[in-house]
């Protein structure tokens, strides 16, 4: 069995992670989505929002499962058993970082990393980017999934 994981904060989870969640579920028999805590980033959404969310955008694909970790996404592949890590490029300034990612997570598990390059429409969408228009009011529809446009919109104006 080809098990992958494609880790991530998702705060929030972006249509670019869906589609990214989407295609990365054709090309293996079960892929985890792993929502990790980052110790340098301070979540909007609560792990439990971002599970739900994501939860109800993959309901359809029968072989994706959605948990939650702490720790190191390559110390949680090697628990889950899975065979590599699926990992997102929308540009080249992502390049450089993933590769440090890539090379580190090899080395201190033995795990691969899967670059899937992210569709024309979402190689601009950015989880920072969407909580800035967030907190200045504007619709998010183009970005996230609908149904959690007002959770954030909600946990925004709290942190304003």
């Amino acid at each position: 069995m080809f098990k992958v994981l494609y880790p991530g904060t998702f705060d929030p989870p972006t249509l670019g992670h869906i589609a990214l969640i989407k295609r990365g579920a054709v090309l293996c028999d079960h892929l985890i989505v792993g929502i990790g805590e980052n110790i340098n980033k301070k979540p909007i959404l609560t792990i439990e929002e971002r599970a739900e969310a994501l939860k109800k955008e993959t309901s359809a694909l029968s072989n994706v499962e959605v948990v939650s970790f702490s720790g190191l996404a390559s110390d949680f592949a090697k628990q889950v058993n899975a065979t590599a890590l699926i990992r997102g490029l929308r540009s080249s300034h992502d390049i450089e970082y993933e590769m440090q990612m890539a090379s580190a997570n090899q080395k201190l598990n033995g795990i691969e990393t899967l670059f899937l390059m992210a569709e024309d429409g979402a190689a601009n969408i950015s989880s920072t980017l969407i909580r800035e228009l967030a907190a200045h009011g504007a619709p998010l529809e183009a970005f996230i999934p609908k149904h959690l446009e007002s959770t954030l919109q909600q946990h925004i104006q709290k942190e304003i």
